[in-house]
């Protein structure tokens, strides 16, 4: 289980998060949702540990810790959807899996894409590369930062259906969004604006 205890996180004495008390089991998935701005990317920082708060405590207690996957990029350019794993895996002290790596392109629908520099995937297949990346590596809490932007319908049921399969894996998943007219996959959903003060 992911807990979260008392976070308050500021930015030139503006509070952004305020006295955040947050759970998620293994196995759920949770959507934050709220406008462009309004802290959802630093919530998501400061669960992955890329951004220091003032008070409180997150600790995540699982086997295989946690993934952040960022609104950027989370790529090099000139490398290809192989390439780039494979530095990514690197990193993480995991093995690439050629095989599992096929079928993960094959059902993000970005196989004819995998000989070619990422520079020049549209925005729509760079998000299905960075799904690729989570598929690819061992992980329980999935953090990820607009993960539904610049997808098509298509690619909306994709995803959907892998975060489906995810949790079907005992897996959790805790993603951000600006997107509410649309149909999500949610376990939890919490406004943003429930982290604030004087809401």
């Amino acid at each position: 289980m992911l807990q979260v205890k008392n976070l308050s996180k500021s930015f030139s004495n503006i509070p952004i998060l305020h006295n955040v008390n947050f759970s998620l089991k293994l196995g759920e998935i949770c959507a934050i949702v709220g406008n462009n701005g309004s802290g959802k990317t630093t919530f998501l920082k400061c669960l992955s540990g890329l951004m220091n708060f003032e008070t409180g405590s997150i600790v995540f207690n699982s086997t295989n810790g946690h993934l952040f996957l960022s609104d950027k990029l989370n790529i090099f350019g000139d490398l290809t959807i192989e390439e780039n794993l494979k530095v990514i895996s690197t990193y993480h002290n995991q093995n690439f899996e050629k095989i599992f790596f096929n079928d993960s392109l094959a059902m993000l629908n970005i196989d004819q894409f995998k000989d070619m520099p990422l520079k020049f995937l549209s925005r729509g297949n760079v998000q299905r590369n960075k799904l690729c990346i989570a598929m690819n590596l061992n992980w329980d809490y999935l953090l990820i930062d607009e993960p539904f932007s610049n997808l098509d319908t298509e690619g909306v049921k994709i995803f959907i259906d892998i975060f489906n399969n995810f949790k079907s894996k005992k897996k959790s998943i805790i993603y951000s969004t600006h997107q509410t007219n649309q149909e999500l996959v949610y376990d939890k959903m919490i406004s943003v604006e429930d982290f604030k003060v004087n809401r």
